[in-house]
């Protein structure tokens, strides 16, 4: 267990990784790569119910000496303490009455191996981490993708100057933002071209057909699909797929008789205007593309997320 403000005086901050290393071990390496790749220094106590006595004051004093607090669930709840809780939970609120920056993610898990008591436990502890800053993943690619996008804006900046990491975005800059994302949602639709294949009376048709697409429909058929990353690929598969069966009538009615559609497909040109529009409004953002040849991932940012919750749940 790292305990010494060197690292942290060097503009390299601490970065404590709270998780049961039974639980999900690859995971908790896709972590701790991430932080050393983005600056960071990360801190664990790897601790396990054989290795003896829990020594709380000890984590206690850790998570107050260093900068982020990462929390990282996999499919089950973690270690169960003598009180009942387990480790990684009572670290968790502990890090939360700090106000540290706290950073949770928590695996899609495998319910169906849990009893209901331990279910319920599990879903205590995602609620705790969901009224803060976290992301939900299933694979551990998925995780290394997203640990890249939530923490490259808090660790990078201390490579340079531990006070320009300390410094919080003002409120000003967040209604900024939020006023430019409510700014294109409340233009008009917008247009886009679509070809597809219209069927009558044994013949295929190929069809040109323009479309006025309204932001909010669109973007929460995006964005539904869009909180862990996807290909671009996909992001258009989606609207392919939604004004397939939105806007069926309109190509149909371009044909006598018309009995069926299919291959309904976005002008590429006019997707990649459409995907600028949310790029720019700050909803969406490029989450890796990788010298391996990885192909590039998207998905929501935390203005993203907001927006989505705003129409899924309206007031």
């Amino acid at each position: 267990m790292v305990t010494s403000h060197s690292a942290s005086e060097k503009g390299r901050p601490l970065v404590y990784i709270s998780a049961d290393p039974s639980d999900a071990p690859s995971a908790l390496y896709t972590l701790n790569r991430v932080v050393l790749q983005l600056g960071g220094i990360p801190v664990h106590s790897y601790f396990s119910a054989d290795a003896g006595e829990y020594d709380w004051p000890l984590i206690r004093k850790t998570i107050d000496e260093c900068d982020y607090f990462i929390f990282l669930v996999g499919d089950t709840y973690g270690q169960l303490s003598p009180s009942g809780e387990s480790y990684i939970h009572r670290e968790a609120v502990y890090a939360k009455s700090k106000q540290k920056g706290v950073f949770a993610f928590l695996k899609n898990a495998e319910l169906k191996s849990l009893s209901a008591q331990e279910l319920q436990r599990l879903k205590s502890l995602h609620r705790l981490m969901m009224a803060g800053t976290f992301k939900y993943w299933n694979q551990d690619e998925d995780l290394l993708l997203l640990a890249r996008q939530v923490l490259r804006g808090h660790l990078k900046p201390s490579l340079s100057s531990r006070v320009e990491k300390s410094k919080v975005p003002h409120r000003t800059d967040q209604k900024t933002q939020e006023a430019i994302t409510d700014t294109l949602f409340d233009m008009d639709g917008y247009p886009m071209r679509f070809s597809g294949k219209v069927f009558a009376h044994g013949n295929c048709h190929s069809i040109d057909c323009n479309v006025v697409l309204t932001w909010d429909k669109t973007f929460l058929n995006l964005g539904s699909m869009m909180t862990a990353p996807v290909t671009e690929e996909r992001m258009r598969g989606v609207v392919d797929d939604y004004v397939a069966e939105q806007y069926r009538d309109q190509f149909m009615d371009t044909v006598v008789d018309a009995h069926a559609l299919a291959d309904v497909r976005s002008n590429e040109l006019e997707f990649q205007r459409l995907k600028a529009f949310l790029k720019g409004a700050g909803v969406i953002e490029n989450v890796a593309a990788e010298q391996s040849g990885i192909r590039n991932y998207w998905q929501l940012t935390q203005q993203g997320e907001k927006k989505l919750h705003k129409l899924l749940l309206p007031e």
